[in-house]
């Protein structure tokens, strides 16, 4: 059990399914956002929905901006609706820690036809492409923290338990719209290093946390999940990791990781708003939108509405858009 309750320390620190108690008044006219970024419905334990904020501001100008909340691991449907609403937007600025070549990268992959000559790409497209595959080896050779390493894996795994897509298959990151907003994997290590920060102290934090029983704290159904995940019970475990997430505690608070990434969107933010671009979409894990809320609120930015996408449900299907 403590095994399981560390496995889950370890996905949680690096989830943006992080929530928290919000006034009333907030309740009712956002669903809690921004203090609420994941939102957690149910009319029984074995029916319910995690939901992800879609969140709309406008300034005295006239010029939109979306705060799109994003879960690492979801539903299909969920991808597929993202995909369909970032096309609404003049830019969308996406995460990803060392995401800047992502783009491109995923556009040239789309491209390559096995049954074709140099995979029917130009010769500086192969070469392009080759030299993309080389960097993607070296750093994942170069790159110490475990952590990092585990994640993309730990994901997959998840993902495949329950029926679920990871983001990365989910989201068409090859749109010619889609901004890299977040820190390079050097910036990401350097501002690490200058805080004194690293994922090992990171994880053990949450480690630590996640095994010392709070008073009113959730506390998981640890063995339930193991008896679900052994008989291959999805829907089980899919109802109990969103009561997890839903109420899990927020341990990142003045971090690179968090407030750090925060900074690096809002500095591209500016650079394109500058430039009068109208609609402005930012995809970002859902953990972080209260700080990115509050620094839209600094320039001039204010909430107009808030919609709630469901990334995860064991509720009977209804007709969605």
């Amino acid at each position: 059990m403590k095994m399981l309750r560390s496995f889950l320390a370890v996905f949680l620190l690096c989830s943006p399914a992080l929530a928290a108690d919000a006034s009333v008044a907030g309740k009712k006219k956002h669903g809690g956002y921004p203090a609420r970024y994941m939102l957690l419905e149910s009319s029984s334990r074995n029916s319910q929905s995690l939901s992800t904020p879609v969140a709309a501001y406008v300034n005295d100008e006239g010029a939109e901006v979306a705060l799109i909340g994003a879960i690492h691991v979801a539903e299909a449907d969920y991808y597929a609706r993202l995909n369909k609403l970032f096309g609404s937007y003049d830019v969308l600025l996406f995460e990803m820690i060392g995401g800047e070549g992502l783009r491109r990268e995923e556009e040239l992959r789309r491209k390559i036809d096995r049954n074709k000559p140099m995979g029917g790409l130009t010769l500086e497209e192969a070469r392009e492409w080759n030299r993309m595959v080389e960097w993607r080896k070296r750093a994942a050779l170069e790159e110490k923290s475990f952590l990092l390493g585990l994640l993309g894996s730990a994901y997959r795994e998840l993902s495949a338990a329950l029926g679920l897509q990871t983001q990365h298959q989910g989201i068409d990151y090859s749109a010619p719209h889609f901004i890299h907003a977040d820190m390079t994997l050097a910036e990401f290590r350097q501002a690490q290093a200058s805080k004194g920060e690293n994922f090992a102290s990171l994880m053990l934090k949450s480690m630590l946390s996640s095994l010392v029983e709070k008073p009113g704290a959730y506390q998981p159904n640890e063995f339930g999940m193991m008896v679900d995940l052994l008989a291959g019970n999805k829907a089980g475990l899919k109802n109990e990791l969103m009561r997890i997430f839903a109420h899990a505690p927020n341990d990142l608070e003045d971090t690179v990781i968090l407030e750090g990434r925060n900074s690096k969107c809002m500095e591209v933010f500016d650079q394109w708003r500058g430039k009068g671009v109208r609609r402005i979409g930012i995809f970002y894990g859902a953990a972080h939108l209260p700080g990115l809320h509050g620094a839209l609120l600094e320039r001039g930015y204010r909430l107009r509405d808030v919609q709630w996408l469901p990334a995860w449900s064991t509720m009977e299907k209804a007709g969605q858009d």
